[in-house]
């Protein structure tokens, strides 16, 4: 039986991390989430099994999110860079990774992380979405 799928979110921001987190959780997924490069890579050096790792592109310290993914790449995990800044445009277009600006619709973030578990055949699986109870 597939294991229900995990996804590292790297992100700097504490309310988008609680959003991304809430969401996540709410989809089925399982999730860890990263402040900088020494928890990503705490994490994907752990005994998590990651599938994907969804990474902000502008984070603090020497490590960018274009850095990361590679790493995270190399460990076999799926990549989506994420930023706000449209001056990363031709970089993350060049990156060869998949990518979403923000703002962006968090459907569109949940198809994008199906469509990266799909295109690097995970085996894993996203149980049904978690609907609270009056729903």
């Amino acid at each position: 039986m597939p294991q229900i799928c995990k996804v590292l979110i790297v992100e700097d921001n504490p309310d988008i991390r609680e959003l991304l987190g809430d969401i996540f959780g709410y989809e089925g997924y399982r999730f860890l989430m990263a402040r900088d490069a020494t928890d990503m890579r705490c994490a994907l050096a752990g005994e998590h099994d990651i599938d994907i790792v969804i990474i902000d592109v502008t984070l603090p310290g020497t490590a960018n999110g274009f850095v990361l993914a590679v790493e995270a790449k190399n460990c076999g995990c799926g990549v989506i860079l994420v930023t706000g800044d449209h001056r990363h445009y031709e970089a993350v277009e060049k990156s060869g990774h998949h990518y979403i600006f923000k703002p962006f619709r968090m459907t569109s973030l949940i198809a994008l992380v199906d469509h990266v578990l799909a295109e690097t055949k995970r085996h894993c699986e996203r149980p049904p979405a978690q609907r609270p109870s009056g729903l």
